[in-house]
């Protein structure tokens, strides 16, 4: 009765979240645990362990390898989104994706290659991982 409440996070994020307001820009490499909510211009390698949100006037050019992806804005480069990948009816994108899930928004535009998970690999892993392990000529019928 008595017992201090438990806090809660949105999402699961451990780390809070980081946020970029429209008009501030940032180049480097961003790593954190927590949310990344973009709606500035980010250049260079982003690593969340959670939700990366581009917002409607957001702007990403780099490397992303994140746990979730929402994007209303623009993204050019390669990412790795472990979960799902949303791309809002605004979204542009271009660049290559691997992702295990695809939520993609009439309006959208995608300008790349996407790779789907499985089992947490990528597609084009798997063919890597299928022909490492055969044997040098070994024919296949």
């Amino acid at each position: 009765m008595f017992g201090k409440k438990k806090s809660r996070r949105r999402g699961g994020a451990t780390g809070g979240l980081t946020l970029l307001m429209e008009g501030a820009s940032f180049q480097g490499d961003l790593d954190t645990e927590g949310d990344i909510r973009v709606d500035g211009k980010v250049s260079g390698k982003i690593s969340c362990r959670a939700t990366l949100i581009i917002g409607c006037d957001g702007t990403v050019e780099g490397e992303v390898n994140t746990e979730n992806m929402r994007v209303a804005g623009r993204f050019t480069g390669n990412a790795d989104v472990a979960g799902e990948l949303r791309l809002e009816s605004t979204a542009a994108i271009d660049g290559d994706l691997t992702v295990a899930a695809l939520d993609v928004e009439d309006g959208a535009k995608l300008n790349g290659r996407v790779y789907m998970k499985q089992n947490g690999v990528s597609g084009e892993r798997i063919q890597e991982m299928e022909s490492e392990s055969k044997p040098a000529g070994t024919i296949t019928l």
